[in-house]
Order: C-alpha cells, then structure tokens, then sequence
C-alpha cells in the first residue's frame, strides 16, 4: 500500500498525521501478507468479516480474509466503480450496499489488481454475521458459491429490550459462539481456551487504553484528525501480530498526551468543531479532512464506531470469554441503529464540544439512513446543535459528486461560523 500511495500523483488517501498511525497502516499490511503465508502453508483460509470476535480468530490461529475490509479499500483506491461492476454482471443488484458489491467484486473477480493479489487469499471457509448489517448474511453466499466451501452464519439476536442485558441474550450469543469455534473445529482448527482467555484479557486491557485516548481526542484543539482516527479504530482487527501489541497504542496515548500538553491541534486555529454520523465517501477519503482548510475538524465520526466499537472493560471477564464477547457485542451502539446509537451520538455532541453535525445518507444502506431524523432531532432537543442530512453514497465512484458534496459542507461551515460569531 506504501508503494501505491508514493507512486499516487494524487494519493486516494490522507497520509497520517501521526507517526506512530503511519506505523499502524502499514502494520495492517503486513497482516494481508500473514494470511498470504498461511494460505502458502497450507492452513485453510476464512473469509469473514471484522464484526465477528477477533478473539477467536487469534486463540485458534485462523488466518482471515476480512472481506468489508477489502470491499471498503477498493472504493478507497478508486476501484469501485471496476468491482461494483463484477459483482452486478454475477447478478448483485445495483441497489444493494455499495460495499458489499465491492467485496464481491474483489472476491468473485478472474482477475485482480496487484494490491488485491496482496490482500486476498482464495478462502477454503467462510464466516458471516448478521451483526449489525443483515444483508452480509446473503451477500457472503456469492463468495461460498464461487469457490463451493464450507459456510457457518453467527446470529446476533437484535436488542428487543430496555434495560439491562437479560441473560438469555447473553447465553444466546455465547453459544453462537462456540457454535463459530465448532464450526472450524470441524475443518481442522482447534480452540486454546486458555490462550482464548489471554485474548480477552488483551482487549480489556486495549480498550482501557483506548478510553485513555478517547479522554485526549475530546480536548481542545483537536489533537488527531478524523482520517487518524479512523486507521486506530481499525488497527486492533487487522493490524499483524508484530504490530498488534499494547505499546503501539500506548505510544499513540503518550503522543496525544503530549500534544494535548502542548495545546498543539490538527489546524492551527481551530474555529469549528463537527461530528460525522454517516458513512464519509471511501471513493474520496480525503473529504473526512476537508473541512480543516476553513478550521474545521471532525472531532468524531461513525467510520470509527463502524470499524472498532470500543467496549467496556468492565464487560469483559477473562474466565468467562464467550460471555464476556457476547455481552459486548450486545451493549453495542449498532445493535440495532436506535435508542443506543442516538444517545451515543448525543453524549459524543457533547463531550467532544462539536459545533455543527454532518449527517450523511449513504442511499444503498438499509440501516444507518434511518436513524438520521431521529439524531438530528435528539441532538438538537440535547444540546442546541444544528445538523445538516444530505444525500452522500460514497462507496460506489458512479454515485458520487465531489464537487456538490463540497460545496454542501462549505455552505454549512458558513452557517456554523456565522452562528458562532454571533453568539461571541
């Protein structure tokens, strides 16, 4: 991906800010060649997605082609209108998720661009989810016909009620997940409960570590842009096992720190702050640090809630890993798109001190659009801030106007300085 990014006259992708995240993008390429090795090594491959316990991977040393993953880098490197294009002549329709077509398109494809060739291993087992998206349970199936392999589907029951988790939520869940372990049992894999513990215990200790960094990102100027964000929430699924270890997240933690101490933030005289609640355009990825030539930041977004949810470490218990995983997933914001993810947007309004919320509609989503009334309402109802909901599928290159999109954000950022300054 380094190599694609110099060579870019104009690189599809923001470099990093940080560091210690340039480090973690390209950690995250070296776990596509992991897989790359095992698939060399004989090892069956898993095509999955990065919703499923990451845990479970790791304790049973399952190399994993994340296909969201891959669908969503494809729109990033220009390719999606090419792989959306594949998936639709194998008969996807045009109106399903735009990633979803790019992930079957990179998957179904004859033939793929060298960065493909790199990240995807011909999988001989297949995963899915219908957590917090229940069209992967289907789309997944056009990669299990086109290579004939074993499938499992993991079903996360919706949240139906208010008020604590009941137990037989949890349990429900939990067996899914032995059922998952089961599954690649049965194809060879076998479980370390043990080393399954030590996984959890990792991610309770990361996501304290992750609270810690949240605390730094809230403060005042912004101390990380929303494209960093994005690449830390996502490097703790796919970053490879040289590079998935607590000191690189420490490191990060100790960098904000120092640079919360200093005052120092993304854009030298932050004037706005603004909070994402929609899918940003992959196909222009740069558009999550457009705003900042106004001194604009996007102090939080959804990419990051979507790519890596941070849990509660006291949900976690390292003697209880089945539980410990499904009563996480289940306290999840996504699950589904309602109550719990408009107040996790409400508190976010108000503890990263945003100014003005950008709501983007992706049109091929059957989930997030609809949550988007009610969060601009409860929002507003909340705190007094203003949110503009516009019509933005990103995914797909064929669908998206670089140009009206800007000019949507730049005539907001008017209203929200405008506004600011009359308050002042």
């Amino acid at each position: 991906m380094e190599e694609q990014l110099e060579e870019a006259d104009h690189p599809p992708l923001p470099l990093p800010d940080l560091k210690v995240v340039e480090e973690m993008q390209l950690g995250i390429v070296d776990g596509f060649a992991e897989v790359q090795l095992a698939k060399a090594q004989g090892k069956p491959v898993v095509f999955s997605s990065v919703l499923l316990p990451k845990e479970i991977f790791q304790a049973m040393d399952v190399p994993v082609v994340y296909g969201n993953v891959l669908g969503a880098y494809a729109s990033i490197f220009g390719l999606s209108g090419k792989y959306c294009g594949i998936a639709e002549d194998l008969g996807t329709p045009r109106d399903v998720c735009a990633v979803h077509r790019c992930t079957i398109g990179v998957a179904c494809a004859d033939e793929r661009d060298d960065f493909f060739n790199m990240a995807f291993a011909v999988p001989d087992l297949a995963l899915a989810n219908n957590f917090p998206c229940a069209s992967e349970a289907k789309s997944f199936l056009a990669v299990v016909d086109k290579y004939g392999i074993p499938h499992h589907v993991v079903d996360t029951p919706i949240r139906s009620w208010d008020g604590e988790l009941p137990d037989h939520a949890v349990r429900y869940l939990a067996g899914q997940y032995r059922g998952m372990v089961a599954f690649l049992e049965r194809h060879g894999y076998r479980m370390d409960l043990e080393r399954l513990r030590e996984e959890i215990a990792f991610t309770k200790a990361l996501n304290t570590l992750m609270a810690e960094i949240e605390i730094c990102k809230q403060a005042v100027p912004a101390p990380m842009s929303a494209y960093d964000s994005v690449i830390a929430a996502t490097a703790p699924l796919v970053l490879g096992k040289e590079k998935r270890t607590l000191a690189i997240f420490e490191r990060l933690r100790d960098e904000l720190r120092d640079r919360v101490r200093r005052g120092k933030g993304v854009v030298e005289n932050e004037r706005l702050r603004l909070l994402w609640i929609g899918v940003p355009p992959l196909c222009d990825f740069k558009l999550v640090n457009y705003s900042e030539h106004r001194g604009a930041v996007v102090a939080k977004n959804l990419v990051e809630l979507l790519a890596g949810f941070m849990l509660d470490p006291a949900l976690i218990d390292p003697q209880y890993p089945f539980e410990s995983l499904a009563r996480a997933q289940l306290e999840n914001p996504l699950n589904p798109p309602g109550r719990g993810l408009i107040d996790y947007f409400v508190r976010a309004t108000r503890e990263y001190r945003i100014d003005g919320v950008l709501g983007a509609v992706k049109r091929t989503c059957a989930m997030l659009p609809s949550v988007q009334r009610l969060t601009k309402d409860a929002i507003q109802r909340a705190t007094g801030v203003p949110t503009i909901i516009f019509d933005l599928d990103g995914v797909d290159a064929r669908e998206y106007d670089a140009a009206s999109t800007h000019a949507t954000i730049d005539a907001f950022l008017d209203v929200l300085l405008a506004r600011k300054e009359k308050a002042s």
